[in-house]
């Protein structure tokens, strides 16, 4: 069971980062509201189809799914699209890659699980590894706004990695529950249409290429790599899984360097390196106090 939460995790993180390139064209036709609206709808709705079962809860539950629609649908997506638009996405890719450490710090606070310092040693050092990928000519420029938004989405997802472990510990329906998080996260986005553009132009979805881009986005990024997240966090917990956010970085590079013909440095390699062996260092028996 071991084996199959982590291949689960690796498999969802893969998805979501080989997915950059849609959501990076997607963007040009659409504004990041716009997008993440369109894209959960047509993955609600994708899950729906597969199982048009309804989930009974209690009101307790009911309060865990709001939660967790709202820290891992909402803030999540809405911040990273926004802050994508205001600062560099070499920025933003560093700070969403503490999302692992604020789960880590939540779960100790919350005695959930327990570290010792050679995670935070093996944080330090796939936070240089995904520096050194992300670094450009000319280095880093800050943009208050922006990575302010990618902070709040790291904590985002923080917060849902161990509410969806909360929830996952009491249930066995993955799909309903998958479902009824993503429902209220569509929900949380609502107050935002007072606040930011939303006029898409639906005849776009009849361009072949955007089209394409919209349904793989929303198939898997909105709907099979949540199921596929949900369930590793139950299989091997929120921590564990939440360490292979890491690859994130590595695997968008290796995406952009066969779709997109980017260029990849000898310190970008160093840094996917780096990235490894932290991820390794993470995952091993030694991170984890008895």
């Amino acid at each position: 069971m071991q084996f199959i939460g982590h291949f689960l995790a690796f498999a969802s993180v893969f998805l979501w980062s080989s997915l950059y390139v849609c959501v990076k064209i997607l963007l040009e036709v659409f504004t990041p509201l716009e997008l993440l609206f369109l894209q959960f709808i047509i993955g609600y709705c994708f899950l729906l189809l597969i199982c048009p079962r309804f989930l009974k809860s209690t009101p307790k539950e009911e309060l865990y799914f709001i939660l967790a629609g709202l820290s891992g649908i909402t803030i999540y997506n809405l911040f990273l699209n926004l802050a994508m638009d205001y600062s560099k996405a070499s920025n933003v890719s560093v700070i969403i890659a503490t999302a692992p450490l604020f789960t880590a710090l939540l779960a100790t606070f919350l005695k959930i699980e327990k570290l010792s310092s050679v995670f935070f040693i093996a944080f330090t050092l796939c936070m240089g590894g995904i520096v050194l990928l992300s670094y450009e000519e000319g280095g880093f420029s800050l943009n208050p706004l922006g990575d302010g938004f990618a902070l709040l989405s790291a904590l985002g997802w923080a917060t849902y990695s161990l509410l969806i472990l909360k929830i996952m510990q009491k249930t066995n329906h993955l799909l309903l529950v998958t479902r009824r998080i993503i429902f209220y996260g569509i929900l949380g986005m609502l107050p935002s249409f007072l606040f930011l553009e939303f006029s898409p132009n639906l005849e776009l979805l009849l361009e072949l290429n955007t089209a394409l881009n919209l349904l793989f986005l929303s198939l898997f990024a909105s709907g099979l790599c949540f199921v596929l997240w949900n369930h590793a966090t139950l299989l091997i917990g929120a921590v564990k899984t939440n360490v292979y956010v890491y690859l994130t970085p590595i695997i968008t590079i290796i995406t952009a360097f066969f779709v997109l013909g980017e260029k990849l440095s000898i310190l970008a390699l160093f840094g996917a390196f780096l990235t490894l062996f932290g991820v390794i260092l993470a995952e091993s028996k030694f991170s984890k106090k008895p």
